[in-house]
């Protein structure tokens, strides 16, 4: 019984559950900031992560282990590239990929309103799958189904040195997925604060996602934290850790992430 049961929980984590808006630029860590990259620039963006999980958030929302003996461990790695271009003065468009290319993150952000302390931006975008699998196209599932985003990202200076970001996104697949999976909700907030000189800024974030079936209920709550290092003109490195404190139906992990964002003119 109990193989049974661990062998349902692994086939529930393994559906793919939907990607958020991708392609477009950021400032901190989770949330986006509103403004876009600017006109003729493209800003190009490798990034590795690592997270590791040996438990899981049931249908009460209680922790248990994924695995039979304690002693097991999950590990997985990835490697994405983003490319970002300043289309004009309001508008940026930009896609993510893995090195693996077995999907695509296209985005765009605008610019609706900014003034000196706030700024606001319509974000969308679409996930288009690749591939680099044998698939049966009458089976719908999130491998071989686009999803499509729509959202918005809200900035806040309160200072040279403090800045929030928030952002708000839906998305739904073009068509009804056979695993019963339709939609998602992500809401993020981001706090930064620049020292020394504004050459390290020290960001916090937290993070909900909500995965909607037409069975169960599957949400997520991660705290991130992490630094940007911007000592150099054209260049900045991310470093974050992201920390899963509460979920439903859902693994619970633990990450590491690092990334460098270059401006190319």
């Amino acid at each position: 019984m109990n193989k049974i049961l661990i062998i349902g929980v692994l086939y529930l984590f393994s559906q793919n559950i939907s990607a958020q808006i991708g392609g477009i630029s950021g400032s901190k860590l989770t949330s986006v900031n509103y403004d876009v990259v600017p006109h003729h620039i493209i800003e190009f963006e490798p990034s590795f992560s690592f997270s590791q999980t040996n438990k899981y958030w049931d249908n009460n929302g209680e922790l248990k282990n994924l695995y039979n003996s304690t002693d097991s461990i999950s590990n997985s790695s990835s490697v994405q590239l983003r490319f970002t271009y300043g289309l004009f003065n309001k508008l940026e468009i930009g896609v993510t990929v893995p090195t693996d290319i077995s999907t695509s993150s296209w985005g765009f952000k605008y610019i609706l309103y900014q003034e000196t302390k706030v700024g606001i931006s319509l974000i969308g975008g679409l996930n288009i799958p690749l591939g680099n699998s044998v698939q049966d196209n009458k089976i719908r599932t999130a491998e071989n189904t686009i999803q499509a985003g729509i959202g918005t990202a809200f900035s806040f200076q309160q200072n040279e040195n403090l800045s929030f970001d928030f952002n708000i996104q839906y998305n739904n697949y073009f068509e009804k997925l056979n695993s019963t999976q339709s939609s998602s909700i992500y809401i993020s907030s981001d706090a930064g604060y620049y020292i020394f000189s504004k050459t390290l800024q020290l960001i916090a974030s937290i993070g909900y996602q909500k995965h909607n079936f037409d069975t169960i209920d599957k949400y997520l709550v991660t705290l991130n934290s992490g630094v940007t290092i911007e000592t150099g003109k054209n260049y900045i490195i991310v470093l974050n850790m992201p920390v899963d404190i509460l979920g439903k139906n859902i693994e619970k992990s633990f990450g590491l992430g690092l990334a460098l964002t270059l401006a190319i003119e």
